[in-house]
């Protein structure tokens, strides 16, 4: 089994949290939903990788407000280890990265809690008092 690491954005706008689905063409977990995400497989910091991936994915800035401990979660497809940071954003208006994903959209923590593809992550986000 591979073991990954990545970084995972906690968009929060008052109440709602932005969650995006992957293209059907990704090699991982395509068409799922998910937090803005990427690898850490560079000497830059994990901090310096979630800003620039937000720049990439959403063509946005944004801003670290806490991190967490990381977590592990175990898939047919890997072991991820998640280092999830909230994020202030200081754009309001995203551009969406179509290699990337196929939709964003902003979600209620009650439906947050709902949706299938991410509900491991969100139990491991509410242990450390992330959503």
């Amino acid at each position: 089994m591979e073991t990954r690491v990545i970084v995972s954005a906690i968009l929060k706008n008052k109440d709602k949290y932005l969650i995006a689905k992957r293209v059907n063409s990704k090699k991982y977990a395509p068409g799922r939903w998910e937090f803005i995400s990427g690898f850490v497989d560079s000497n830059e910091s994990a901090e310096k990788i979630m800003l620039r991936e937000l720049k990439e994915e959403l063509n946005v800035n944004g801003k670290m407000i806490r991190t967490a401990n990381p977590y592990v979660i175990i898939d047919k497809e890997a072991r991820w280890i998640i280092i999830p940071f909230i994020i202030n954003m200081r754009d309001t208006k995203f551009k969406l990265n179509k290699k990337d994903h196929s939709e964003i959209k902003w979600v209620s923590e009650g439906e947050l809690a709902q949706v299938r593809d991410i509900k491991k992550e969100v139990k491991e986000l509410k242990i450390r008092g992330m959503a």
